[in-house]
């Protein structure tokens, strides 16, 4: 096609951009975005936006939840053999699309799909690899060293590379006289995206139908707000509080604390040393470890080598396990309903509400989750990266709490100094007693939050008398030598989401 402008074929719309039919050079150069039914409503629900930049470049914004997509097209220039003029021509083609891309929102996400005429090997791996992957097949050439510094200055990746395929699925172009295969077409993304692009391959049957020399990429894109490589952090002491409610159970732990304080200290200690060592010891004793809800580790490592060599044996080694518990789930399925509607009805005829209704929110399964709802900066563009979203959070924390005050001080000079007698004051000079420490566990609730160590009362309590002893030391020193437990200072702020938009 000649010019540029857009048609309507059946269900498609085309947004094309051409030589000018001014021009009667043959039509060599062109690209084009082609758009089905759904995404020509996406593209119309953004105002129609587009933008011919010239025959080799054209852009549409796409309108997508949560995120707007910028979508550019490009066919790069081959590389002539005379230097200076590829050089000259490169530059230019580089520099109009640098100019594209910068007129696209800054909270778009980019997907620069084209022809880049570029090779990339294991060699740009090394030396860049958070722009080029591991599956570079190539011998780099002028275009893939200009589309590796293009890609490092806009943080954008190329997406093919870090997906590993069949080597027909990786090339898709074959040189007319060395009948060579090369990976000449790419797709780039913001690397803040990189977990959005689930794979990249190319697809061969198709380049018959629609008479080219090049086979068709197939991008598959799903929305990930956080990183598909996952962190695994130390979990917190989570407990259920049913089996805490178990004699034996109880029984065995508090042997254990036991004996622990009756092993000989060698060296003297801080409070935040006791303290720690008393936190630790709690958290690995074998009893409470047996109520410790434990994640599927085969999962994990599946997805934490996503998209590497290694992904098919742990993908592997996951399918296994998942088949076997698949088999022994149903199995038990009838017999876990029969057993948790008893719990419900025994919780109720106890008036333990609080275990009936926790019993009854996990079957509805029904927990909204604070981390996949959108957050957006003060200008309105939405955050995906996890230190950008924390800093959000801090921010808007920091203007609700942190309010600005006047205080007079005729004001407070004006109150009155508090009076108490001589034998109070003794009284409360006095260290805690241990049956103070034992009084004060078992007036707290159960199933209360804990703080930052994760040890709740539900494990205070179930710790009985050493437990108490254990802490009325921890209690006598702070009292003594007037210094705080450091944790204790750190304060946890809970993000609650009220069901409200």
């Amino acid at each position: 096609m000649y010019d540029s402008g857009t048609t309507t074929i059946g269900e498609y719309t085309f947004i094309y951009s051409g030589h000018s039919s001014a021009d009667k050079t043959r039509s060599a150069h062109g690209v084009a975005i082609v758009l089905n039914k759904q995404a020509t409503t996406a593209w119309k629900n953004l105002g129609s936006t587009w933008e011919a930049v010239n025959e080799r470049i054209v852009m549409a914004r796409l309108a997508s939840k949560p995120i707007n997509v910028a979508v550019i097209t490009i066919y790069a220039p081959i590389n002539p053999k005379n230097q200076q003029q590829a050089s000259t021509t490169t530059d230019s083609s580089y520099e109009d699309l640098q100019t594209t891309i910068n007129k696209a929102p800054k909270c778009d996400m980019l997907l620069i799909i084209g022809d880049f005429n570029a090779r990339v090997g294991q060699e740009q791996h090394r030396t860049s690899s958070s722009v080029v992957g591991p599956h570079a097949v190539d011998t780099i050439n002028d275009n893939g060293e200009h589309l590796v510094d293009f890609c490092s200055i806009n943080n954008l990746i190329m997406c093919n590379t870090f997906f590993q395929h069949k080597s027909v699925h990786q090339k898709s172009w074959m040189h007319p006289g060395s009948k060579t295969w090369h990976m000449l077409d790419y797709t780039l993304v913001n690397k803040k995206f990189r977990s959005s692009i689930e794979d990249v391959r190319v697809h061969r049957t198709a380049a018959g139908a629609i008479g080219t020399d090049h086979h068709l990429l197939r991008i598959k894109l799903k929305f990930h707000l956080n990183s598909r490589r996952k962190i695994i952090k130390n979990q917190l002491l989570r407990v259920d509080r049913k089996n805490l409610k178990n004699e034996q159970l109880k029984m065995a732990f508090q042997a254990q604390l036991n004996q622990r304080l009756q092993q000989p200290t060698y060296s003297p200690q801080t409070i935040d040393q006791k303290y720690t060592n008393f936190v630790d010891y709690v958290r690995q004793t074998n009893e409470i470890l047996d109520v410790v809800n434990k994640k599927a580790k085969a999962f994990l490592d599946w997805q934490n080598f996503r998209g590497t060599s290694l992904e098919a044996k742990y993908r592997k080694s996951y399918c296994l396990l998942r088949n076997l518990a698949k088999k022994k789930i149903e199995a038990r399925q009838v017999e876990y309903w029969d057993e948790l509607s008893m719990e419900i009805e025994n919780a109720i005829k106890q008036h333990d509400l609080a275990t009936a209704y926790a019993m009854i929110r996990r079957l509805r399964g029904e927990r909204a989750k604070i981390e996949n709802f959108p957050i957006f900066d003060k200008q309105g563009c939405l955050l995906t990266n996890s230190e950008e979203r924390l800093n959000r959070w801090k921010d808007y924390f920091n203007d609700l709490l942190n309010v600005p005050s006047i205080v007079d001080q005729t004001t407070i000079q004006q109150i009155p100094p508090a009076t108490i007698t001589t034998s109070e004051q003794r009284r409360q000079d006095k260290t805690p007693t241990l049956s103070e420490v034992q009084c004060a566990s078992k007036q707290m609730k159960n199933g209360k939050a804990p703080g930052n160590d994760g040890i709740s009362i539900d494990v205070i309590k179930a710790g009985g008398l050493p437990m108490a002893k254990w802490l009325h030391e921890i209690f006598v020193d702070i009292w003594e030598n007037e210094i705080m437990i450091k944790d204790w200072t750190t304060a946890i702020l809970i993000r609650l989401y009220k069901n409200k938009r």
